[in-house]
């Protein structure tokens, strides 16, 4: 049994996988969530996933669950997000193998190194991480020390503005809850802060995709929704509403492809949109009549104001850097993912021009690229691909086994078996 210590930052999908598959090689190992259990994955909510339940699990998950007794989806099963939470990764805190790992509601604010600065390289991999522990206020519990890190908490609380070149629009912040930057539950909990509105969306990924699609449907149900109008802020694709799909993905990922056509569809041929292809949102501001008003840049520089009563930004989200602000990592200027990483997957890209780029396309690039100039450090999950979106929960998967295989190289060099 290993006596050193891993501490997991995030307590989704990645972190769990990774705090279960590191006590299966009987590693101390704690993990700290800000929220609950799968917190990501619970604002999302009833947004289907694209991808089936076996590429958002693990061999390992799903074996000492069904020991355990629990029922599982079937492998090809297409779930929500928020039953994949509920029916994967909180049956997985239950197990024993996690008995006392998880501690929800504690966020950790900063790494560093225990008594060393971050300009000082000769000495590091010597002294423990230090890690400094805040509650749901803000305030400081503790301070823990482990010997590996691991930061899996993801990026899906950080969101990206809405301004252009990515700087949030003079006004931007001042709109408070009139401005979301996660799709809500339209046709549920979110249903009277939409229906009847005028909304402006800004976004064309799939969140955007999954918004126009629930936004008809409400449409469709009559009564007040019905007379909901979108103005929509998107990047000029020419004929295509949205990032085209590989053929990969159309043909391996049907709860993708269907999303797609569907909202594409309805895109090209529902008249409560209002599309303004290319513009820029240059400004917002609050109007005495409880409206915010608009005004957008189109791709001819001209002006365009448009009133609306919300506003749902759905154009993605960025790594939190600032939890290792103390420590020596690497990033990509472009991406903001750790760079040895990120240059792989630009190589591969380079490699191959002419291969599908889709999600479907990505590939492990081997232990090598998830080191960091900072010795045990490692940060998995969508955020090591930074900004990137192309990232599936399989790859995740397939980090954690190349950092369990560096972390049993470095325990084999410092317990030596004698012959």
């Amino acid at each position: 049994m290993s006596t050193k210590k891993i501490a997991i930052i995030g307590g989704g999908p990645t972190g769990l996988e990774a705090a279960l598959r590191a006590r299966s090689e009987g590693w101390d190992v704690v993990l700290f969530e800000a929220g609950r259990v799968g917190e990501h994955f619970g604002r999302y909510g009833s947004v289907r996933l694209f991808t089936p339940f076996h590429m958002n699990s693990t061999p390992l998950g799903r074996r000492l669950l069904r020991q355990a007794g629990a029922r599982l989806p079937e492998d090809e099963e297409t779930l929500a997000a928020n039953d994949l939470r509920e029916r994967y990764l909180m049956p997985l805190v239950m197990l024993s193998e996690l008995s006392g790992v998880v501690r929800e509601g504690l966020r950790v604010a900063g790494v560093t190194r225990d008594g060393m600065a971050k300009g000082r390289t000769p000495g590091r991999s010597e002294r423990p991480f230090l890690l400094r522990v805040e509650n749901a206020r803000g305030e400081p519990v503790a301070l823990e020390r482990a010997d590996v890190v691991i930061d899996a908490s993801g990026v899906y609380g950080t969101a990206n503005a809405t301004g252009s070149g990515g700087l949030a629009a003079p006004g931007e912040d001042a709109m408070g809850a009139r401005l979301e930057r996660h799709l809500p539950e339209i046709l549920g909990s979110a249903r009277a802060r939409y229906a009847g509105k005028r909304i402006l969306l800004v976004g064309d990924g799939r969140s955007a995709a999954n918004a126009i699609v629930d936004l008809d449907e409400l449409i469709r149900s009559g009564g007040v929704g019905a007379r909901t109008q979108v103005e929509w802020v998107r990047r000029d694709r020419g004929a295509e509403s949205f990032a085209p799909l590989s053929q990969e993905e159309r043909d391996e990922l049907p709860a993708l492809r269907e999303i797609d056509e569907r909202a594409g569809g309805i895109a090209r041929e529902a008249r409560w949109i209002h599309p303004h292809a290319g513009a820029v949102i240059e400004s917002y501001r609050a109007l005495p009549s409880g409206l915010i008003e608009v005004t957008l840049r189109d791709a001819r520089d001209a002006e365009r104001r448009v009133e609306v009563d919300r506003v749902l930004a759905l154009v993605g989200y960025r790594p939190d850097l600032s939890v290792f602000r103390e420590l020596q990592i690497h990033l990509c200027y472009a991406s903001e993912g750790p760079m040895a990483l990120a240059q792989a997957i630009q190589v591969a890209q380079a490699a191959h021009p002419g291969a599908d780029s889709g999600c479907l396309g990505q590939v492990s690039h081997g232990a090598e690229t998830l080191k960091n100039p900072e010795p045990d450090f490692y940060i998995l999950g969508a955020k090591s691909y930074g900004r990137n979106p192309r990232f599936l929960l399989r790859l995740g998967h397939a980090q954690i086994e190349d950092v369990m295989m560096l972390l049993a190289g470095a325990e084999s060099r410092l317990n030596p078996v004698s012959a």
